[in-house]
């Protein structure tokens, strides 16, 4: 069953809240998300697929579930720094560059299981057709703190 317009903006808006947690399925996988600290002042949100985060899982071509493609998000780095990018090409002028290094514009790309918003974690969740919402945990900060 599709999840409606309306569910996925009370999953955004939960999603930006202090401590969320939603479950969904995506075929034979469960696809949790929860917001935890990335540093002192800064939280993220993060998806774990049967309750892992492997970081082999992050390269491309590694032995991973087939759903971390669509679940998790897909980032881009340069191979090489625009700092010695030109200090290559000075030193080898620009054609004899790129015959020696033929990526020296190239980009890497790899997968993230982090999120910074919910809004951009929902845009991506949505064009998902397949998946379905299992449990959304409405535990406020009240409630964590009676436990703490």
């Amino acid at each position: 069953m599709p999840i409606s317009k309306d569910l996925w903006e009370t999953i955004r808006n939960h999603l930006a809240g202090t401590y969320p947690s939603v479950e969904f399925r995506l075929g034979e996988d469960k696809i949790s998300i929860t917001r935890e600290p990335k540093s002192e002042s800064q939280t993220i949100l993060c998806v774990y697929i049967n309750g892992l985060i492997k970081a082999s899982w992050m390269q491309l071509e590694s032995d991973k579930p087939a759903c971390v493609e669509k679940v998790w998000k897909t980032r881009q780095f340069a191979i090489f720094k625009a700092k010695d990018i030109r200090r290559i090409e000075k030193t080898f002028g620009k054609r004899e560059a790129k015959k020696i290094y033929p990526n020296l514009h190239g980009r890497g790309t790899y997968f993230s299981p982090y999120f910074t918003k919910s809004s951009v974690l929902v845009r991506q969740f949505q064009k998902i057709k397949e998946l379905e919402l299992v449990s959304i945990n409405h535990d406020s900060y009240e409630d964590f703190m009676k436990y703490a």
